[in-house]
């Protein structure tokens, strides 16, 4: 690849240009809105017959910005989105031209990632982007459409829905007038054994010990000072699984309907 359009000027879009850059590539930069060094998508043009096209930008926005570019491409230019959980006929129905280039990671703002470690889901039908992509970046996992979209619904609940539990627990307690950071070093060492190997056989602490008595005082407790609710469901539901997975009876079912927000 010599020369590449890259659509959106958000982190992804942002480190996505700079990695094309660095392997040597003729970038130019779009963004619908112009903004830092980018031309408005409005006075699109490929003129100088781009290998591939990037689009960086919203999942609500792809169709919208594949049916603006797409008339101008020669046949054979790339075009590839970066959504997980979007369908890759989104692209249009140049079907063998296209690609989904998907990394399940959390862009920073000023830190660029590390691409030779980065992960990368790689969704099509085309032989040479497959080749391609490793050069992108060299973890590279090949799938279909339906295993990219149950893949991302594992990045939401591992990732996102793990920044959620973590965010509950610290409103919950800074409620109470207590400062959960410090169990920062906690949560990094247990998620560091998790990911060692088969994450419930690592878990330590009262529901793998089956010390039933903490574990009832501890739900006592989350009944009393949690006005939603939510908080004891989810740790209900996670001690039950602890304790089954380490062939513990499980505790007896929550007493009512908890409120939720």
């Amino acid at each position: 690849m010599k020369r590449a359009h890259v659509i959106g000027n958000g982190r992804l879009g942002r480190h996505l240009a700079n990695r094309l850059d660095h392997l040597g590539i003729t970038v130019t930069r779009w963004n619908r809105s112009p903004q830092g060094g980018t031309l408005p998508l409005s006075e699109w043009h490929a003129d100088e017959a781009p290998d591939a096209v990037f689009l960086a930008v919203s999942d609500d926005a792809l169709g919208t910005v594949a049916a603006q570019v797409l008339p101008s491409l020669p046949e054979g230019t790339w075009l590839i989105h970066h959504a997980g959980s979007v369908d890759r006929t989104i692209l249009g129905d140049r079907i063998s031209d296209t690609a989904v280039l998907w990394p399940p990671m959390t862009f920073l703002e000023e830190q660029e990632p590390h691409w030779d470690t980065l992960p990368l889901i790689v969704d099509t039908d085309n032989a040479d982007i497959r080749t391609w992509a490793r050069t992108l970046a060299p973890h590279c996992t090949d799938v279909n459409g339906t295993q990219r979209r149950e893949l991302h619904l594992g990045a939401v609940l591992l990732g996102n829905l793990t920044a959620g539990w973590i965010g509950m627990v610290e409103a919950h307690f800074q409620a109470r007038g207590l400062d959960a950071s410090i169990f920062n070093p906690l949560i990094q060492a247990s998620v560091g054994k998790a990911l060692v190997g088969d994450a419930l056989d690592h878990v330590t602490g009262p529901a793998a010990r089956n010390d039933r008595n903490t574990l009832l005082a501890q739900a006592d407790l989350l009944a009393q000072t949690d006005p939603t609710g939510n908080l004891a469901t989810l740790h209900h539901i996670l001690t039950q699984r602890i304790l089954t997975h380490h062939g513990h009876d499980p505790l007896p079912p929550l007493q009512g309907t908890p409120r939720r927000d």
